[in-house]
């Protein structure tokens, strides 16, 4: 139920924020149970999954996001709970695909995937187009580039640019999983290759 002391606009956000919370649930089930392959097959599912759970409360996504943007906003759908709750469902879709990366470049992956969700949803919140035609071609790019990309993670400056922008996104996260890193056998982590094909 909700506080009858809260106005009608904090009790609408309220709702809305239930609804993404399940929205979130279902999205974190649904990356689980996504079929074995690579990561930028698995990731485009994962992205047409999300934007097809939120479809139906579009009008209800647009007005949670646009309180979300506010300053004194109570709560924050960028960092925080919800984000690490998807985040780490994302670090179990890296983990779980045909070209996994070890650890911790497999966490800071999932991180850099669930910003760059965040960022298609706000496209998606904001497309015009016919039937939102735009995000669609957005996000067959964004999985012929991960195509491309994916081979070049043998190159320090890829996985270097990945970790920089794990630590902008979520410093948190981050850090834990470097203090997981550090008790593992360092022999473990010597002289990553990032294979596009799991050993």
């Amino acid at each position: 139920m909700s506080d009858p002391a809260m106005t009608k606009p904090e009790r609408d956000t309220a709702r809305r924020l239930a609804l993404y919370d399940e929205i979130l649930d279902s999205l974190a089930s649904k990356l689980d149970e996504l079929p074995s392959g690579q990561i930028a097959d698995r990731y485009h599912r994962s992205l047409t999954s999300a934007l097809a759970l939120m479809a139906g409360e579009r009008k209800a996504m647009v007005a949670l996001f646009a309180a979300a943007l506010a300053d004194d906003a109570p709560f924050d759908l960028l960092r925080g709970e919800r984000a690490a709750r998807l985040t780490r469902a994302y670090h179990r879709l890296v983990q779980r695909s045909d070209d996994a990366l070890r650890e911790p470049k497999a966490l800071e992956l999932g991180i850099a995937l669930h910003t760059f969700h965040m960022l298609i949803v706000l496209f998606w919140l904001y497309d015009r187009s016919p039937k939102q035609e735009s995000t669609g071609k957005l996000l067959n790019l964004t999985r012929d580039l991960f195509k491309l990309l994916r081979p070049m993670f043998f190159l320090p400056m890829v996985p270097q640019g990945i970790a920089k922008l794990a630590e902008i996104v979520s410093p948190e996260l981050k850090r834990e999983s470097e203090r997981a890193t550090a008790q593992e056998d360092p022999r473990d982590s010597e002289h990553q290759d990032f294979n596009i094909h799991r050993d």
